[in-house]
């Protein structure tokens, strides 16, 4: 207990620190987010904390993953060098805003590398381990966009981070990397929430936005390698992904392009309206801890009460959405 502990605060003050450093490296290189017709901000904010929390993650992850079996060791590092990667490219995103072809490229060999990973921790016996891996390789790929997509306003997507990895430390047993890193992630995503709480005086970020989706995958993986239930494995992370997953699905049936900036997702719309960033973004939050409570709740059952479970609480959430989504219907944006 004492060592994660420790673990718990060198997370905090390192991400802190560095994510600091960031505040003070944007302003002045003039790194600036200016708000637009499409922003969910007012003021010009400063953008790139990701670098800071990325580094800490990578930094103290690494220290974590020695413990791991040799295999998994060259597999995590693997997937290390391609979370750097994935965090370089969207630097330069941030800045010169590259093609969506070259993104695509680096968001598919990162999935490669979670591929890897799962195959050597988590495989599943005979013929069925190829539709599992290819799967968790489409479920990089998209939780690298859709991280990205949600990160529209003041401490949402470090919210998740933060109770996603607090789920998987409560849940898995003691001393098991995945419990570890889910420790890493947690406090790492905490220290970027005191800058980055509204009102917040640094953003994530491309550097950050897509590697923490990658993260996330990453610390599912290595869940699932420890025994927790792979349709549990994500479940605190269902609010997050379901409102990217509608909103997707209402541009694609109204025909707008899917690369162009918008603000339709629900959490925008709601900050347009008499809703706060920091209390959406904790509305959010309170929405994955009760997925995190029903998951945990769930681990030792038979399989057909997690299924009843993991439907009453998608209902729940999908009936939430779609009844502040009537309420606050799309704002037109030219």
């Amino acid at each position: 207990m004492r060592a994660d502990v420790l673990m718990a605060l060198e997370s905090l003050l390192l991400s802190a620190a560095l994510v600091g450093a960031s505040v003070l490296y944007a302003r002045r290189a003039g790194h600036l987010d200016v708000p637009n017709s499409r922003s969910s901000h007012r003021l010009p904010t400063p953008r790139g904390a990701g670098i800071g929390f990325v580094a800490t993650v990578l930094i103290l992850g690494t220290s974590v993953a020695t413990r791991a079996e040799s295999g998994a060791v060259v597999a995590l590092g693997l997937a290390a060098g391609a979370l750097a990667l994935l965090a370089i490219v969207g630097w330069f995103d941030d800045r010169f805003s590259l093609s969506a072809l070259t993104r695509l490229v680096v968001h598919i060999l990162a999935a490669l590398t979670v591929v890897l990973l799962v195959n050597r921790v988590a495989p599943l016996p005979g013929p069925a381990n190829v539709p599992w891996l290819l799967l968790w390789g489409f479920w990089t790929v998209s939780s690298i966009n859709i991280v990205n997509f949600m990160d529209g306003i003041d401490g949402m997507v470090g919210t998740q981070a933060l109770v996603y990895g607090l789920y998987l430390y409560a849940v898995l047993p003691a001393g098991s990397l995945a419990r570890l890193f889910g420790l890493v992630l947690a406090f790492a995503s905490l220290g970027f929430l005191i800058w980055n709480w509204a009102p917040a005086r640094i953003f994530l970020g491309d550097v950050g936005s897509g590697p923490l989706g990658m993260i996330l995958v990453i610390a599912g993986a290595l869940a699932v390698g420890a025994g927790l239930n792979p349709l549990l494995v994500f479940l605190p992370l269902f609010p997050l992904f379901f409102d990217a997953l509608a909103t997707v699905t209402l541009r694609l049936r109204r025909g707008e392009k899917l690369t162009v900036a918008h603000r339709s997702h629900l959490y925008q719309r709601l900050v347009q309206g008499p809703t706060g960033h920091a209390q959406v973004s904790a509305a959010y939050g309170v929405a994955a801890a009760i997925g995190a409570v029903v998951a945990a709740s769930l681990r030792q059952a038979p399989t057909e009460v997690v299924v009843g479970g993991i439907v009453i609480y998608a209902v729940f959430i999908v009936a939430l959405w779609m009844f502040f989504h009537r309420r606050f219907p799309l704002v037109s944006v030219p």
